[in-house]
């Protein structure tokens, strides 16, 4: 027993943490790996994302809305002028009191111009200018240089849409830049700007500009209202690939074509059913996958704990959108299937607005017609918001002045 000698005890195993799968005595599914890694990622992102969040919404503050500019200046400290070298030399001359009593009033007039609530008018002022100046210029651009239009595309896509999400991000609602419409406008300036000779991209893009992203303008009630900068940027997203892809096909500019032969030029310029209405479906379904993985995968906890809108809950599951024929649909089907349902349908709907692609590809006035008729589409929405917001003003005034006569037969 002398000899006899003892094991030391083994350390204790530190408890790991609960795996759901393992408790319930299986393996883990995709679905378990997908959600293990996103939540790992989403850990690692927090802090870079929360310091974005702090910089882009100072960024923001100037142009979201009236109350977020107000909340904005009244943190500021009043306006101070500093003193000029001279005055702190000593007491000023009178050309030099004179000088520096004009810089202060003039500091005081800027902020009066953004503090006073009746100096916001000129957001929507500006926006108007803007919205009719951008529908000139794009008529003159489109009939003077349509084999450059996408110059000015390019140029309303960064600037419309930089501005997007300033304000998008500000309000919760940046998850709805990955919609599809967002890669459509990507893949069609890339054609044309990087690989404008490419029969295959020139076909692809063209599916998917005068399919999608035009017919979205009906789908979605799309309206040219001026003073709206968000209406206007949301028509501009899918009516100005709708122009392009009409300028790039009866318009293209002889660089594009250059050195081809002939046999090349032929196949740049002809399309067959299976390329415009099969082919272009690929992007669809990419992006839906890519989709379902950003927004109900990886980001969903980040979306849910933060309340942050997307197209998903925007169409369906918002209390307002419910009525709507496509949300009772998706809304019919299991809780965990609802978004492959969604994303499923909006396949389904972009794969329906391919088929003519080929017809408008293929007949100049056939194509023609059609992007007219769409665009007019969206002019008569315009028309029908602003003429339902001043029949509103207009019985509410005739009934305030009904009101009015009946008082003062009743005083009388």
């Amino acid at each position: 027993m002398a000899g006899l000698q003892v094991a030391p005890a083994a350390a204790p195993t530190p408890p790991q943490p609960a795996n759901p799968a393992r408790m319930l005595g299986r393996q883990p599914t995709l679905r378990d790996r997908l959600d293990s890694v996103g939540h790992d990622l989403q850990h690692r992102l927090e802090p870079l994302l929360s310091a974005a969040d702090i910089a882009v919404g100072e960024m923001a503050n100037f142009l979201d809305t009236p109350a977020a500019v107000e909340e904005a200046l009244s943190e500021q400290r009043p306006l101070e002028v500093p003193p000029s070298p001279a005055a702190a030399a000593g007491p000023p001359s009178g050309a030099e009191a004179r000088q520096a009593a004009a810089a202060e009033a003039q500091l005081v007039r800027a902020a009066g111009v953004w503090v006073d609530p009746q100096k916001i008018m000129l957001q929507d002022k500006l926006a108007f200018v803007l919205g009719v100046c951008n529908v000139v210029v794009t008529a003159f651009w489109v009939g003077r240089w349509p084999e450059t239009y996408h110059h000015f595309w390019l140029l309303k896509d960064v600037l419309l849409f930089s501005l997007r999400f300033l304000v998008y991000r500000k309000s919760g609602m940046h998850y709805m830049m990955f919609e599809y419409c967002y890669f459509g406008n990507a893949l069609g300036l890339y054609h044309l700007f990087l690989r404008p000779d490419s029969a295959f991209l020139r076909r692809f893009a063209f599916a998917v500009m005068s399919g999608p992203l035009m017919w979205s303008i009906i789908a979605m009630r799309n309206s040219l209202v001026f003073h709206d900068g968000d209406k206007l940027t949301t028509l501009m997203m899918h009516a100005s690939p709708a122009l392009s892809a009409w300028c790039m096909r009866w318009h293209p500019q002889p660089e594009w074509t250059a050195g081809m032969q002939a046999a090349q030029l032929a196949e740049w310029n002809s399309a067959t059913w299976l390329q415009m209405a099969v082919v272009p479906a690929a992007l669809n379904v990419g992006w839906a996958v890519a989709y379902f993985l950003l927004i109900f995968v990886f980001f969903n906890k980040r979306i849910q704990e933060r309340g942050y809108q997307n197209m998903f809950t925007a169409m369906v599951t918002r209390p307002s959108a419910r009525k709507s024929a496509l949300a009772r649909l998706v809304l019919s089907a299991p809780r965990r299937l609802q978004p492959v349902t969604y994303l499923a349908m909006h396949t389904f709907a972009s794969w329906l607005s391919l088929l003519p692609t080929k017809i408008w590809f293929d007949h100049y006035w056939a194509h023609t017609a059609i992007t007219a008729a769409v665009l007019l589409v969206s002019v008569w929405n315009g028309a029908s918001f602003y003429f339902r917001v001043f029949a509103r003003k207009m019985m509410r005034e005739q009934a305030q002045r009904e009101a009015a006569a009946a008082d003062g037969k009743k005083a009388a």
